[in-house]
């Protein structure tokens, strides 16, 4: 038996920007279910995130995922981890299914079966053929939540992921989000100024 602690693991984290300390000697452990980030605007949420799921560098500081360190094995560490950002999609280039494919080319837990249950919750069919540049930011975020849950990372992070989402889009993610809430294996991490309907949320003040 492992006798790393399940979940994702921050340890003495160091980061700034120019002057600016965002981040210092700070520590966490993201276990299994949600957690709520919060905290004021400018106060690092967002760049926490961005740490967590290695779009950026720490200054200092280690990561782990259930005992797979970001700095000694970071393929492994990505693969296990998943960070979404409120922005548009990079590869705007494709279409959606096959962006799809392409992120389920990365992430070996991938659940196509899942994938499908959100593309048809978030109706998405009508927009297959598009070039994801043409569609708007908000089909772009169905599209991106779509993958992001399918890909079964067992850390996932969400920056604002329900923003800019219609009535029946939000019910799903509220509903999804709700039941990642009770997950046992699978953190999820999540920084959102949209309130969350999902009980047993762990707050995580910055």
């Amino acid at each position: 038996m492992s006798s790393h602690p399940l979940g994702l693991t921050v340890s003495h984290l160091i980061f700034g920007f120019s002057q600016r300390l965002l981040l210092a000697d700070w520590s966490a452990h993201f276990g299994p279910g949600l957690t709520w980030v919060q905290g004021p605007n400018g106060c690092g949420k967002s760049t926490l995130l961005r740490l967590m799921g290695g779009a950026i560098a720490p200054q200092g500081g280690t990561l782990s995922i259930n005992g797979c360190h970001a700095s000694q094995d970071p393929l492994a560490y990505r693969q296990q981890v998943l960070w979404l950002g409120p922005d548009r999609i990079a590869f705007d280039h494709l279409k959606p299914l096959e962006w799809a494919g392409f992120m389920a080319g990365l992430y070996p837990r991938f659940d196509r079966a899942a994938f499908e249950q959100h593309w048809d919750a978030f109706a998405l069919a009508p927009h297959q053929h598009q070039r994801i540049a043409a569609l708007s930011t908000g089909t772009q975020r169905k599209l991106a939540l779509a993958v992001a849950w399918a890909a079964q990372t067992p850390a996932l992070l969400l920056d604002e992921p329900l923003s800019g989402l219609d009535a029946a889009a939000l019910a799903h993610a509220q509903a999804v989000l709700a039941v990642r809430a009770q997950s046992t294996e699978m953190v999820t991490v999540i920084a959102s100024h949209e309130a969350l309907q999902a009980t047993d949320v762990r707050v995580l003040g910055l």
